[in-house]
């Protein structure tokens, strides 16, 4: 069955989502904080009404990009210059995420379970992965990601 994603950049790493879960694609924007909250949450926006939590999906699944080398290196503004927010909603619930860019929407089919190649990324987040043009695209399980603190808290 083929399907339609929605495919884009995260620290040089190509990933997924489906489609029919993307609600909004926003230019990058400063959300309000949440304090006491996970160092991966980035914040709240109000988005038409609704209320969404934003993830830092990178600092969520530990694969920031190369930092400044040396002592005296600048460290990258993490600001919003060229980023964006995907906003998506997973079994009726919304949130959105901070990625780096937005590649394409495409076509294909459902993604093997096999995921060789995950790069530092656990297992477990992953729903599986394509490639497309010789590069690998990972699709993410957002059900996992987003609630894997409530399992091991218990």
């Amino acid at each position: 069955m083929t399907r339609g994603y929605l495919v884009f950049h995260l620290a040089r790493r190509f990933f997924g989502v489906r489609l029919t879960g993307a609600i909004e694609i926003l230019p990058w924007r400063r959300s309000r904080p949440v304090p006491l909250a996970y160092s991966y949450v980035e914040g709240l926006i109000d988005y038409r009404g609704t209320i969404y939590p934003v993830f830092d999906l990178a600092r969520r699944l530990g694969i920031n990009g190369p930092g400044p080398i040396g002592f005296l290196a600048e460290e990258k503004d993490r600001s919003g210059a060229g980023r964006s927010i995907i906003l998506l909603e997973e079994n009726s619930v919304p949130f959105g995420i901070v990625v780096d860019s937005v590649a394409k929407m495409i076509k294909f089919k459902e993604p093997t379970r096999t995921t060789p190649m995950t790069q530092g990324i656990e297992q477990k987040y992953i729903r599986g992965s394509v490639f497309e043009e010789d590069q690998e695209i990972m699709i993410l399980d957002f059900e996992r990601l987003l609630h894997a603190d409530k399992d091991s808290a218990g």
